[in-house]
């Protein structure tokens, strides 16, 4: 069916006011879009005024959840807009609701005129209602009650196995429980990290970097010993970052020029000594 009447008041209804006092325009969208899947399927093979559509699928449709649309289903039907038999719903008041104006096909004429003179659609409309409501609140109520349940032992449900957040060995964990040492013998107050985001630096070091681990802990005792990196290097990331500086700092031989200023010092100092020598100034 192309088309079916909708009256222009019809949010006036006390039944639908009713649903948009419990869902506002949730509820009421979701009435005529149930509708307009109901009419939308009506033709001269199918008269059958069902929904053919689950909560789910309506749910995905619609941006709602699917206990929500249950929820609202049920109340549909509770009011008696909706009729709920077996494993369907239907909307038998849609029937008295077409005109052969809708339709130019003669098939669909005939069937509506057919329908309109129908006298089982209101005959067992009463009885349909109150047997399908009975059972749509004790499928949602045992729905519920089950949701329910699965919520309250949701504890007891043995959990899987947590993953890991670093990766490391026993050897990177081993080397960052020693580096950590090292800065609590001159620092005791210091708080102490998370070593093992310490052992997973360690192991980029080795596996990414791909550095010996007793240079790793050369070049980590150098800083240790030196006054200024010794202040600037107090994690493993931070002496990941530098180590290439560091290693080169290492290995620069050390500096000619300390070494002649106290070469030169000690020397004036053993002419101040020396009698002779002091004889001349």
């Amino acid at each position: 069916m192309q088309w079916f009447k909708h009256d222009t008041s019809a949010n006036m209804d006390a039944k639908l006011q009713e649903v948009l006092l419990d869902y506002g325009l949730e509820g009421y969208g979701l009435y005529w879009y149930c509708i307009e899947l109901i009419a939308g399927k009506i033709g001269k093979d199918n008269i059958t005024f069902a929904l053919e559509h689950d909560a789910r699928i309506i749910a995905r449709n619609t941006g709602s959840s699917a206990q929500k649309v249950e929820e609202m289903m049920r109340q549909f039907v509770s009011l008696g807009l909706f009729e709920h038999s077996g494993e369907k719903v239907t909307c038998l008041k849609l029937a008295r609701r077409l005109d052969q104006s809708m339709t130019s096909n003669p098939s669909m004429r005939a069937l509506i005129a057919s329908i309109k003179n129908h006298d089982d659609i209101q005959k067992n409309h009463d009885a349909i209602m109150t047997e399908s409501s009975e059972r749509l609140t004790e499928s949602c109520k045992n729905r519920l009650d089950k949701n329910r349940l699965d919520k309250n032992n949701k504890h007891l449900v043995e959990s899987k196995p947590r993953r890991a957040k670093f990766k490391y060995s026993p050897d990177d964990l081993a080397s960052a429980e020693y580096m950590f040492s090292t800065l609590t013998a001159k620092q005791p107050e210091m708080k102490k990290p998370n070593l093992e985001s310490w052992a997973a630096e360690i192991r980029k070091m080795r596996q990414i970097d791909k550095l010996d681990p007793s240079q790793i802990s050369d070049v980590w005792n150098w800083a240790r010993n030196d006054n200024f990196w010794a202040s600037n290097i107090l994690s493993v990331k931070k002496f990941r970052e530098k180590y290439q500086q560091l290693l080169a700092k290492m290995r620069q031989p050390k500096s000619t020029s300390y070494q002649t200023t106290n070469e030169r010092n000690a020397a004036r100092m053993a002419e101040i000594r020396d009698p002779q020598i002091a004889g001349n100034w």
